[in-house]
């Protein structure tokens, strides 16, 4: 018993100073505290009109080259949009919601070793 508990305190040890250590890493190259904002107008709209998509990243500088995608899901099954880059670390998309429906629409941003990842649901009448 002694002896596992040993064993459990040393790898609860070894943990912390890798958590401890990855997250210094980070912070040298400049990957803690990227965030997203992610907006959808209207979220309630009509089908047959084009709803508006804006994602605004800080804390990283990204250009029209970054690893952007905006992706609606329509019955699990996902469509990737052509977006633009507006500058500032803004880009921007559009889709035109054919249906009515619930759906899903998501931000993905891959950024070294990084993901960043935002979930918006549009009603479409």
């Amino acid at each position: 018993m002694r002896r596992t508990a040993g064993i459990l305190a040393a790898a609860f040890v070894l943990l912390a100073v890798l958590a401890a250590c990855s997250r210094e890493n980070l912070q040298q190259i400049g990957l803690v505290g990227i965030e997203a904002s992610f907006d959808v107008e209207p979220v309630q709209a009509r089908a047959g009109e084009v709803v508006q998509m804006k994602a605004v990243f800080t804390g990283v500088e990204l250009d029209e080259n970054a690893n952007v995608q905006f992706v609606v899901i329509s019955d699990g099954q996902p469509t990737t949009l052509k977006h633009r880059y507006e500058g500032d670390n803004t880009y921007t998309a559009e889709y035109r919601f054919e249906q009515p429906g619930e759906y899903d629409v998501d931000l993905h941003l891959y950024y070294e070793d990084v993901h960043i990842y935002k979930k918006k649901q549009v009603s479409v009448q």
